[in-house]
């Protein structure tokens, strides 16, 4: 149990510093915006990396496992807001396509996917079975490729 709620408030933490971070880039201007859309979607390639490193190499523990699936989460939760109009391919370093806003709701529809898969990844590690995260963390990854596919240049 302590691992779990280690875990739980580095979810919370997470969770709270990227809200932090949808209400502040949105008052920014666009490359702010993509500068920091990037540096948080980077956190959650990091811990994919450490939950991968975890099963394929057993470097960290569980409780590592919980921490990344908790910032993974927290990502996931604000996703949808990192997209406001103006800070697609030709802005700065953006490597979003502008089909995102032509086609938002399927858009959303892919961010609900990565928001419920996370969520799940975040169950998945409390139980700490290396099989069942390793099938999670692939359902995750499979949001990510389907989005980076139809959205990312």
């Amino acid at each position: 149990m302590k691992h779990r709620y280690g875990a739980l408030a580095a979810g919370i933490i997470a969770a709270a510093s990227l809200t932090g971070f949808v209400v502040t880039a949105q008052a920014q201007d666009p490359t702010a915006v993509i500068d920091a859309r990037k540096a948080e979607l980077k956190k959650a390639g990091g811990a994919m990396k450490a939950i991968g490193g975890f099963l394929k190499e057993g470097t960290g523990t569980v409780a590592d496992v919980q921490a990344a699936a908790a910032t993974i989460d927290g990502v996931a939760k604000a996703f949808p807001g990192w997209w406001p109009a103006g800070t697609a391919v030709g802005v700065a370093k953006s490597e979003a396509k502008p089909e995102i806003w032509a086609k938002m709701d399927d858009f959303k529809a892919k961010a609900a996917s990565f928001q419920t898969e996370a969520a799940t990844l975040v169950q998945v590690a409390a139980g700490g079975d290396k099989a069942a995260i390793g099938a999670q963390l692939g359902k995750v990854g499979g949001t990510c490729k389907a989005c980076h596919e139809a959205y990312r240049e």
